[in-house]
């Protein structure tokens, strides 16, 4: 049931990825304000407590839902920093792959997962899947710093991810998800103290020139990030659930749709968004298609 679920949030997430990068790129180019619009919206969680199975108790567990919140925000800031230098068929794929490839290993270092061969061949071939796709053809690039931000993103994602199977497992998934996710709207809420974040408060006649007033972003922000909470929930769910490596190494579905997504509106509607594929790069992409598809055979 887990992996149905998992496969149907990346899917979700595959869609809001594509929204990502449009609007880093055209309307909130700042990502610090896009982790701000991204976070603060969940500071009200806290008024939910009472309908979840209580409060954390004890250092250990504030500390695991802080790392939790606090991880996923600076894994997005991450995100959203490497978007600026990369494109997204390339760079999500990367973050695809070093999260499940982390998760692995702390996994079977904090939670003792075991796992059968046919899973670990599975996951083995989920992420080199990722792999193969976020492997840039274009050796003139080199590797920039968005690469490496995917790298920490794909770090930061991990240890998210291994702290909240923790408090799930602990506390349910209602009250982990509560203060798990809480602890990002308090870092949004930290976020206020930057100039970036706080001029989005105030009309500058540089925004009003641009056409970027704070009520268009709130609203394009709002419904790609409402359509993201809906994903990320299924994949916490899916987490809490499930083995927490196997719903990471599933994420390479949601890559394989985000190239066909991308290779789909770059033909058909290349004035809304656009990545340039040089032939060789499209067999790449169809290669990792397939790999991700055997890999996800193995599981189901």
């Amino acid at each position: 049931m887990y992996i149905s679920i998992a496969i149907s949030a990346y899917l979700i997430l595959a869609i809001v990825a594509i929204l990502d990068k449009f609007i880093v790129e055209k309307s909130v180019p700042q990502p610090v304000v896009f982790v701000f619009y991204s976070t603060i919206f969940l500071f009200p969680l806290f008024l939910l407590a009472p309908f979840g199975n209580g409060m954390p108790a004890g250092v250990f567990d504030w500390s695991m839902c802080i790392i939790s919140g606090f991880g996923f925000s600076l894994a997005l800031w991450a995100t959203y920093l490497g978007l600026r230098q990369c494109e997204v068929s390339h760079l999500g794929p990367l973050i695809g792959a070093a999260t499940p490839f982390f998760v692995f290993w702390l996994s079977l270092v904090f939670l003792y997962e075991a796992f059968t061969a046919r899973q670990i061949g599975a996951i083995v071939l989920l992420v080199l899947g990722s792999m193969i796709i976020s492997f840039q053809q274009n050796y003139r690039r080199g590797w920039n710093r968005g690469i490496l931000w995917g790298v920490l993103a794909g770090l930061l994602f991990a240890i998210s991810h291994i702290a909240s199977k923790y408090i799930y497992g602990v506390y349910g998934f209602a009250s982990g998800l509560i203060w798990t996710r809480w602890f990002m709207g308090v870092f949004g809420v930290l976020l206020l103290l930057s100039p970036a974040v706080q001029a989005i408060f105030t009309k500058s006649k540089k925004a009003v020139d641009r056409g970027h007033s704070m009520g268009k972003q709130i609203l394009l922000v709002g419904v790609n990030k409402s359509l993201g909470l809906f994903g990320v929930m299924l994949e916490q769910y899916a987490i809490a659930i499930g083995s927490v490596t196997i719903v990471n190494a599933l994420v390479g579905v949601q890559y394989g749709a985000l190239i066909l997504l991308v290779m789909f509106l770059s033909f058909f509607w290349p004035r809304l968004f656009h990545e340039d594929y040089t032939r060789s790069e499209i067999v790449q992409e169809i290669l990792a298609v397939a790999v991700i598809a055997a890999g996800l055979w193995m599981l189901i």
